[in-house]
């Protein structure tokens, strides 16, 4: 340890939240590449979300939901490794509620449980069985309810006392992973639907369904 006029979420096949305006349809991949980082600008991760394809959408929904998995186990952080039994039980206590919260978010989406995605979880984040279940679940919806999720991770490691929980991912590493959104787009090539373009460190993919530019992917 990441989607428009025909809005992204309609390319998605999924339908927009009512709080949320239909996303601005990217004419070139640089204008998908601007957007979503305008997208990031709001602050809000289901709007980041939308400015990917949907196969980059269900690639970052289960990265998020096994990273939440890993950050949310704070026991291991606790005093059992300090010799503060008090500090040990309460983490315990934090991360047996937190990962029954990270579930009900599961069910409620209708994705797959951390117990049916199964392990070892690094290696099921790609499987093609594990992505065709999350596939068809509302993805800028989960994103939202997934950093709520990461806040309340956050809140808990510290009334815990346990540091060292790992860090929600930032909006941007939704787009990036660990490159650079704000680094300009160089040596774009388009073949048809499909585009890759240098950014920093990273190579971007882009996709364009129903006439819009998404962001597809990155290696």
């Amino acid at each position: 340890m990441v989607v428009v006029v025909v809005s992204v979420a309609a390319a998605a096949g999924l339908a927009a939240p009512a709080h949320a305006q239909a996303p601005a349809c990217a004419a070139t991949p640089a204008d998908a590449w601007r957007l979503a980082r305008e997208a990031v600008a709001t602050r809000d991760a289901g709007n980041v979300t939308m400015r990917l394809s949907p196969a980059y959408q269900t690639q970052n929904s289960v990265e998020t939901a096994v990273g939440a998995s890993m950050v949310a186990e704070l026991s291991g952080l606790s005093g059992e490794m300090s010799n503060k039994p008090g500090a040990a039980a309460k983490a315990k206590a934090a991360e047996k509620q937190l990962l029954a919260e990270l579930d009900a978010i599961l069910k409620k989406h209708k994705a797959p449980t951390m117990k049916e995605i199964g392990t070892p979880l690094m290696a099921k984040m790609r499987a093609p069985e594990v992505l065709a279940k999350f596939a068809p679940i509302n993805h800028p919806a989960f994103a939202r309810d997934m950093e709520a999720f990461f806040a309340k991770v956050e809140a808990a490691a510290k009334e815990a006392g346990v540091s060292g929980s790992g860090e929600p991912p930032k909006l941007d590493e939704l787009v990036v992973g660990y490159g650079d959104l704000n680094a300009p787009l160089s040596g774009l090539k388009v073949t048809g639907d499909t585009a890759v373009a240098g950014s920093g460190k990273v190579t971007m993919k882009f996709r364009k369904i129903n006439g819009c530019w998404l962001i597809d992917g990155r290696d």
